[in-house]
């Protein structure tokens, strides 16, 4: 009988334990403060770009420094026109022709040289400009969501649909790839944005 007494005291001293130590461990619970809520907002990128005043004038200076090297590429193409008109009337086989043929051909790798040149000139042209534009709407996306008080600044691809008659990797790669399922209108700045950096573009 005295074991059974001295088990019985033995629970019960452990009962006192763990309810004590439960007691410790949800007084410093207690103490931890509630996660605050987190303010997001959203922004759709595509928009953005389209709205701005800056983006029509940077596509005309990138319009115009492409004209200049098109041209720089149509003086060696109406070269290489004349070089054939002029093997045209020549008799194949003399050194007249041969030296005609050479030069023609040297003209034709040059203007494809030329041409791919131009092309890889565009695009880091291109590259550049949108690098440049994306760190200023980067910018006054931090003055705006300073300014409301936005935790998070998220792009905007609830619109994006799943591709149609697609296969199975390609659905499941669009679905994991989306950042935003659902968003209401509320928390979308899009228009902040641009109205912001066009007042700022076109002020004094």
């Amino acid at each position: 009988m005295k074991t059974n007494k001295n088990a019985f005291l033995s629970l019960a001293g452990l009962a006192i334990l763990l309810g004590a130590a439960f007691v410790f461990q949800a007084n410093a619970n207690s103490t931890r403060p509630p996660a605050q809520p987190t303010a997001i907002a959203v922004v759709d990128i595509m928009n953005i770009i389209d709205g701005l005043n800056e983006r029509t004038v940077l596509e005309g200076q990138l319009e115009a420094r492409m004209e200049a090297r098109q041209e720089q590429l149509n003086e060696v193409v109406k070269q290489l026109e004349a070089l054939d008109a002029d093997i045209q009337i020549l008799e194949p086989g003399t050194d007249a022709y041969r030296e005609k043929f050479q030069e023609g051909m040297e003209k034709q790798a040059l203007a494809e040289t030329r041409r791919k040149i131009l092309s890889q000139l565009v695009s880091i042209d291109t590259g550049s400009v949108m690098a440049g534009l994306y760190t200023k709407i980067e910018t006054a996306i931090h003055d705006i969501a300073d300014r409301e008080g936005y935790d998070i600044v998220l792009f905007d691809d609830s619109s994006f649909g799943l591709p149609d008659g697609a296969p199975n990797p390609d659905v499941i790669r669009a679905i994991i790839t989306k950042s935003v399922v659902y968003r209401h209108d509320s928390i979308d700045i899009t228009q902040q944005v641009i109205t912001l950096m066009n007042n700022e573009y076109s002020a004094p």
